[in-house]
This record gives structure tokens, sequence and C-alpha cells, in this order.
């Protein structure tokens, strides 16, 4: 090929390099959507992986599975580990060593219930939700759990849309604000709590499908090991024992849901947040153990 033949595809190419645009910049997320569920074991999408098909099963297919990730810290409860999501710090960093060095405030009461006050005064430093509100003041936050701990503490100090389960109502304390906004008095209003008074946790799937065995002594400590569970019928009692039952991780989800839709997050052109901690299966790894029936038929709710 002659010289000038070469020296023109030079010339080319490299006008052609010259005038390229750039990649334009990916735009940010809408909403950034923490999903934390307490006391669920590595082992769990193992073991059961097979049986999930909706929401456990879209991650495992669709996501990021870590394999060899491990907790950093010694003492694996509730309160360090959620303090410990969205600040990115050891308990000994953040302050909360300890579910009894958690959230408990005697100077911030509870909202329209009794019970413990709650606030994140012993948290110490920032979380994602600060980094998003110092770059983006108008980033707004919903965090929504049956725990006071696990809504308070991936949020850290500030003050935003926190709430947490007590006496069949979604409530939060004086430290976030002086009264409940409209929208969650208004769910509060529907009782969805009461109204599953008497109601029974059964098996969802055909007993042949649990290899586990039923009504093991051990389990919570002797008394209803046996499937169907059956809420109490007195509504007050009911409320209560819904906490420690699958149904409240539904309450959680749809506390949430009616939050991003009451508050609109998403809906702008920054970045908000959304900070779900389901408790149930912690509840029910505890009484039953994680052998149990009972983990396993929670997994299975928790998946749907």
């Amino acid at each position: 090929m002659p010289l000038t033949s070469w020296s023109r595809r030079g010339a080319a190419l490299g006008l052609a390099a010259v005038f390229t645009l750039p990649a334009p910049a990916p735009q940010p997320p809408a909403l950034a959507v923490l999903i934390v569920v307490d006391q669920l074991r590595g082992d769990y999408l193992d073991r059961f992986g097979d049986d999930f098909h909706g929401g456990l099963g879209r991650f495992a297919r669709e996501g990021v599975h870590y394999t060899d990730a491990h907790q950093d810290h010694a003492i694996t409860e509730t309160a360090p580990g959620h303090a410990t999501t969205l600040s990115g710090r050891s308990p000994a960093s953040t302050g909360i060593v300890g579910n009894r060095f958690g959230v408990g405030d005697s100077t911030a009461p509870l909202l329209g219930v009794k019970g413990p006050g709650a606030s994140p005064h012993r948290f110490r430093g920032t979380t994602l939700h600060d980094w998003l509100r110092a770059r983006d003041p108008g980033t707004r936050a919903l965090s929504v759990s049956r725990k006071d701990r696990g809504a308070i503490l991936p949020i850290g100090r500030a003050k935003a849309d926190v709430y947490w389960y007590a006496e069949g109502r979604f409530t939060t304390s004086i430290w976030y604000r002086p009264a409940l906004p409209a929208w969650l008095e208004a769910w509060n209003a529907r009782r969805g709590a009461a109204r599953l008074a008497g109601r029974a946790w059964t098996l969802s799937r055909p007993e042949s499908a649990y290899p586990e065995p039923d009504a093991m002594p051990y389990e919570n400590g002797g008394r209803d090991i046996e499937f169907p569970h059956v809420l109490p019928a007195d509504t007050t009692v009911a409320e209560d024992a819904v906490g420690s039952s699958p149904w409240v991780d539904s309450l959680t989800l749809d506390v949430a849901l009616e939050g991003v839709r009451a508050l609109r997050l998403g809906q702008r052109k920054g970045t908000d947040l959304l900070v779900v901690s389901l408790s149930a299966t912690d509840i029910v790894g505890h009484r039953y153990g994680p052998d149990s029936r009972e983990v396993h038929d929670q997994l299975l709710r928790l998946d749907g």
C-alpha cells in the first residue's frame, strides 16, 4: 500500500478518535433500597434455595452471592449489626457494641403507645443517609422494622422517617418528630395486627415437603411446638403475639410500601433511601431453632 494511503488512513483514525464523544455518565439511582433479614444465616440460601421462587429466589438468581462474607466483630446481635450496615464501620467505631447498649433512651418516649423510649443517642459517626444528604439536601429516607434498633441504627443519628412496631401499631419516638404523620395514623387506624386475631400459622406446603421433624421438645420452651400455631383470639393479646409471628414481616413491608407512596420516594431527580429490616426470621429462629420446620416455613413465607 502506498505511503500516502497509510497517511490518509492514519489521519482518518486520528480524527475519529478526536471526535468520538465520551459515554454519558450514568444517572444516579432514584431509590437506594437496603433490605435486612435479621438472622438470615448464610447456609439457608443453600439448604432451601431450590424452594425459593419469589424475592429471595430473585436475589439468589440475579444478585451477587458472597459465599465468604463474615462479620468482623464478636457480638453478632441485632443492634451492632444494624449499626454496621450503612456506616461500614465496626461496633468499636459506632459505639453500638451490643443490644444492651443500643437504642434505649428514657428521654425519648414513644408516640401514642407505651414502651421504652428509643433514639440513636449512642450512635457515633455518619451513615449513607448523611453522605447522600451532604451531596443533596433534598434526599429523603424511610426506615421501617419490627424492632426499634432495626429501624433506627441503619440511619444513624439523622432525623428521618423512622418507624417500628409496638402494641399493634407502628410508631416512633419524640427524637424524630412530635406526632405521627397522617399516612401512618391512617395505616394504624386499619388495625391490621388486630385483624389477625385467631389466625392460624399453617404450613405453606404439603407436610411431605418439610424434612425437619415437628414438635421437638426443646423448641419454644416446650410450649406450642407443633403446627398449626394459632394467634390468641383476644385482639389486644394478638397484637403483641403478631410481633413474634411470620405476619409481622408482611405488616412491616406494607408500612414500608405505604410510606414510599406517601413520601414519594424515588420520584425526584436525586437519590432517596429506603431501609426495611425484617425481624420474623430472627424471632422464629430464637424460638424454634435453625433446624426447625418453623424456620423452613418462615423462609418460604419471606420468599413469597
